[in-house]
């Protein structure tokens, strides 16, 4: 199945093409988000396609219920090493929906999420067949070969079938864990070391570092991370993106709702340098306005994102240079679905706040003018490649400065 036919087949979250470049070279690059990201091609499987739906890079989570933990041990080696060498042999980069899931059933899959981590297991397997002509002798099973769920046409989900497709993903996780569990291994031992020598000049710990992005989530969310899992990690300085070499990664996944939450934590004196919010996002094109339009939004947008970091990071600085950026599909009359404002210090740091364009906040970022600036350029050229080969037509996609 080719990206464009997945970007089709996954309508409920919506995600902006920016982000989906972003992602796409993240993981061609093997870049790392959540720790595990350098051996995992499909991402622990929330039913959605990544790079379509526009979730953030999600790997494969460490198993934290205890009973969920058993059952993962009683599954046969033999099925975990199977598990594993299917999702390496599968052409994409993440998993697929033959359609939507509707309101009831994301309503219900939240509920049957927190009761199957307290051990309500389904009580058969998902059906997983190897053809296209195989799966549409079911309502619901497993396309191996494209990493597609096939879901029922004419009905939601039920309880079980819900179920079985939870468990599922969490053999799926467990099996890729278990398959790098020494390369893991001397990954931490390493990373290990470095948060001695962090620590011992001055820096935080892990466990600094998550009670600091506990306290970024309830003032930017609201949220106690009650009901999330909770996942954190060291980002080690000797081989992951300069971004967030150096950091701890803290974030918590709220399965039910398809919404993650991110905070990159310095390990050097605790601050934080960057945040995301990755969420289910549907309706966002009804905020995108036309061409014509964009430009008499720029200031209100600017202003929120001035007062998202006076109000909730406390950063109230007299700025060098502000400016906005977004980016338009001249071809298509289309304008992108966020705008990123960059706040511009004297010494050279940037603060990068990316909104919506109903304002809301997105993404903060602690960078630079030098390396955001071609960071964008990078991705103009991106989605211009993606639509030429794709959909087989050229665009023009320039980037709008205010």
């Amino acid at each position: 199945m080719k990206l464009m036919d997945l970007r089709n087949a996954v309508k409920e979250i919506e995600f902006d093409e920016e982000r989906q470049e972003q992602i796409i070279r993240e993981i061609q690059a093997k870049k790392r988000t959540r720790g595990y990201a350098r051996y995992v091609r499909i991402a622990s499987a929330f039913a959605v396609c990544i790079l379509a739906a526009g979730l953030l890079s999600v790997p494969v989570r460490a198993v934290v219920n205890s009973l969920v933990q058993e059952r993962m041990e009683r599954v046969p080696e033999v099925e975990i090493t199977e598990i594993a060498e299917q999702i390496q042999r599968q052409n994409v980069d993440a998993n697929g929906f033959t359609r939507a899931y509707t309101e009831g059933e994301k309503a219900r899959r939240e509920k049957l999420y927190a009761q199957y981590m307290d051990g309500l297991f389904p009580t058969d397997e998902l059906i997983q067949v190897d053809s296209e002509e195989e799966a549409v002798k079911y309502e619901f099973c497993f396309l191996t070969t494209t990493s597609v769920f096939y879901l029922p046409q004419n009905r939601e989900l039920t309880d079980e079938e819900i179920l079985e497709q939870i468990d599922f993903e969490k053999k799926r996780d467990y099996a890729l864990l278990e398959q790098h569990a020494e390369e893991i291994a001397k990954r931490k031992a390493a990373e290990k070391e470095q948060i001695q020598k962090a620590v011992a000049a001055g820096g935080v710990t892990e466990e600094q570092a998550v009670e600091i992005a506990e306290e970024y989530l309830k003032r930017i969310f609201g949220l106690d991370g009650s009901g999330m899992e909770l996942n954190h990690y060291y980002n080690n300085s000797d081989s992951d993106p300069a971004g967030i070499a150096g950091t701890y990664g803290v974030n918590w996944s709220d399965m039910g709702n398809y919404s993650y939450y991110y905070f990159f934590i310095d390990a050097a004196d605790g601050t934080l340098r960057s945040m995301s919010y990755s969420y289910d996002s549907e309706g966002t094109d009804a905020l995108r306005p036309s061409v014509s339009e964009a430009p008499g939004k720029i200031d209100d947008i600017r202003q929120q994102a001035r007062e998202f970091l006076e109000e909730k990071l406390d950063i109230s600085e007299s700025f060098e240079e502000v400016k906005s950026y977004y980016l338009v599909n001249v071809t298509d009359e289309r304008v992108g679905r966020t705008v990123d404002v960059l706040f511009a210090e004297e010494d050279g740091v940037s603060y990068l706040v990316t909104c919506r364009w109903d304002g809301e906040v997105r993404d903060f970022a602690v960078d630079t003018k030098e390396d955001y600036e071609e960071r964008l350029r990078t991705r103009v050229r991106a989605n211009v490649e993606r639509y030429k080969n794709d959909e087989g037509r050229e665009v023009q996609i320039e980037i709008m400065e205010n």
